[in-house]
């Protein structure tokens, strides 16, 4: 299990709020011509072909940059401590806690327990449950590759003990792992939030409702026929109403941990930020005193997880946020605004060329830097268009979403690769048919607005 959440290290997500303080860098206007921008760019690219890690490619872009516009490195220092130094920033080591916490105190074998009693029975139950089970999860952990390490550990060696392919068991929880960025309290809704101004927290969780389920569904149909159609799972007897109670008396504590967090956010009981402390201290409680599947000399262990995967998180945010404020200072979401327009004729064009944009961008890029830089460049080109921040927010994350499930960055893929000891390639074959129905779901969340806006 440890070894499987140190795997997702290289895909954590948060931010702090947009600074307001001024440096050099917001004060003074500096251009850069057309063949230092190709440099650049080409340079990214490079570097994130020979594996170099994210955050480091950025800071080596961004130190190149500033020398080039005559700016003093002093400036990037000073926009990355300030990134760091937001009250809000505090959820993110306290989140990563609580979902590290939940996968090791038998939060995540009550949940599956708990699904397999309601769907388990039909062709290719243990892979519907392993879906709807990275509902529940994520509703816990905000984060995709902890509820596929969390999930995929138990589902992944049953589900290939039972007869279905390696790939296609290793893939579909790949592919379910993403809902947990969709549903609250995702992670990544809690960066955009704090990077689109006036964007309020809890209203985005509200958001993620419908379009977190609707994909589920989307990945569950496509699921459901080929398990049926190679004769997988679907052996077992339908769950009584008595069994069916007792699961879920068994996993009560699971189900209410999102009622907690979300409860005590709407009640205004307490901020977002300070929920994400109550999780922690919950799942703390539930491991050790109630389920006792979390021995006190096991938190050493759960904590240095939490801090290493928390540590990559922030090494990554500051070099992002300082690129955001550089594009901007050299109007980029300006240009690229004016130049997208000329391409485009209306609404159903300029959606289809972001979602392609989302889904290039999240085959090579990790999605906190994503969401940083490409908020302010994308959103300019819906509003014209009526698009509210809300509904952007959701086609940005579920578009940037699939990228953990794509090659060649794809978190997902390799932690499901680690559990079922197979070969990558494999795996993203036995996601495809998941993928496409996640296709079709974001399209639907672009095309109709009210998936995303019902609630606010």
């Amino acid at each position: 299990m440890f070894k499987a959440l140190h795997a997702l290290s290289e895909k954590t997500e948060k931010i702090p709020v947009p600074i307001q303080r001024t440096t050099l860098l917001s004060r003074r206007r500096h251009t850069v011509g057309s063949l230092e921008v190709g440099l650049s760019i080409l340079a990214f690219f490079v570097l994130i072909f020979l594996q170099v890690p994210v955050a480091v490619t950025l800071g080596i872009i961004l130190v190149a940059c500033f020398s080039m516009l005559g700016l003093d490195n002093i400036e990037l220092a000073i926009d990355s401590y300030q990134s760091l130094d937001s009250f809000p920033m505090l959820a993110i080591p306290m989140f990563i806690l609580a979902g590290t916490l939940m996968a090791t105190g038998g939060v995540a074998q009550r949940i599956l327990d708990l699904a397999d009693e309601f769907v388990g029975h039909l062709p290719g139950g243990l892979a519907i449950v392993t879906i709807f089970a990275s509902v529940l999860f994520g509703g816990l952990s905000g984060s995709a590759p902890a509820t596929v390490a969390a999930i995929g550990s138990i589902t992944i060696p049953e589900m290939i003990r039972q007869g279905y392919s390696r790939g296609f068991a290793a893939g579909l929880t790949a592919c379910s792992g993403v809902i947990a960025i969709i549903i609250p309290p995702s992670n990544p809704m809690i960066i955009y939030a704090l990077t689109q101004p006036g964007t309020s927290v809890s209203t985005m969780f509200l958001s993620g409702l419908i379009p977190g389920l609707l994909v589920a569904v989307s990945m569950a149909i496509p699921a459901y026929y080929i398990s049926k159609k190679n004769n997988w799972g679907g052996d077992r007897q339908a769950g009584t109403a008595t069994t069916r109670l007792k699961a879920l008396a068994h996993a009560k504590w699971a189900i209410l941990t999102p009622v907690i967090i979300l409860g005590g956010i709407y009640s205004g009981v307490f901020t977002p930020t300070e929920s994400a402390a109550v999780a922690s201290l919950y799942a703390f409680i539930v491991g050790v005193f109630i389920h006792r599947e979390l021995k006190l000399k096991d938190t050493y262990q759960v904590l240095s997880t939490s801090a290493i995967i928390t540590v990559v998180a922030m090494f990554l945010i500051p070099f992002a946020v300082a690129l955001g404020k550089l594009l901007s200072s050299q109007q980029v979401p300006e240009l690229l605004t004016a130049m997208m327009a000329s391409h485009m004729s209306g609404y159903i064009s300029t959606v289809v060329l972001i979602v392609i944009l989302l889904l290039l961008v999240g085959c090579i890029m990790d999605t906190l830097a994503s969401i940083i830089i490409l908020t302010p460049l994308l959103y300019p080109l819906l509003t014209p268009y009526g698009v509210s921040p809300y509904h952007f927010g959701m086609i940005l994350i579920v578009g940037l979403g699939l990228g953990f499930v794509t090659p060649p960055l794809g978190g997902n893929l390799f932690i499901a690769n680690q559990i079922s000891q197979t070969a990558v390639h494999k795996v993203f074959t036995g996601a495809l048919p998941m993928l496409l129905g996640m296709l079709a779901a974001l399209l639907a969340i672009a095309f109709f607005p009210m998936i995303s806006d019902i609630f606010i």
